[in-house]
């Protein structure tokens, strides 16, 4: 059983140490993706992202294709938006059970938030491993 992929048409903005910076244009394909409603992307008509490549044919200006496994970005979606709220529901509900004031929920649930953010960054490599984009060159029919 394979996975559906989701594709997205891009530009080459920048090359650097082998990682393309391709700006996403977001089209009508995001309309068929299961995660479109909470995914920032589908939002978005442009959107800088960050591909490794050891390819040396891509140039600045190129017009390419961006895949992505569908279930790839669905793990990507969980911990941007479910594990947080998770993070932050738990937060409040011990504030609340430990009779804390609002103001003190409040800080409880920022510092809470500000820690999750500050260890997924500081694994950011390793998640970068497991949600990986493609890239393709697009090929431009001659006249």
């Amino acid at each position: 059983m394979g996975s559906s992929i989701i594709k997205h048409q891009g530009i080459v903005q920048d090359i650097k140490n082998n990682q393309l910076e391709v700006m996403i244009i977001s089209e009508s394909a995001c309309s068929s993706c299961k995660s479109k409603k909470i995914c920032s992307i589908s939002e978005a008509k442009e959107k800088l992202i960050y591909i490794e490549s050891i390819d040396n044919s891509f140039h600045i200006g190129d017009k390419v294709t961006v895949f992505l496994e569908e279930r790839m970005g669905a793990y990507a979606v969980i911990f941007a938006y479910l594990f947080p709220f998770i993070v932050m529901v738990l937060s409040l509900f011990i504030g609340y059970f430990n009779n804390a004031s609002e103001p003190i929920m409040g800080l409880s649930v920022l510092a809470s938030l500000s820690l999750y953010f500050g260890i997924v960054y500081l694994f950011r490599k390793q998640l970068g491993k497991r949600i990986t984009f493609k890239v393709e060159k697009q090929i431009n029919p001659t006249s």
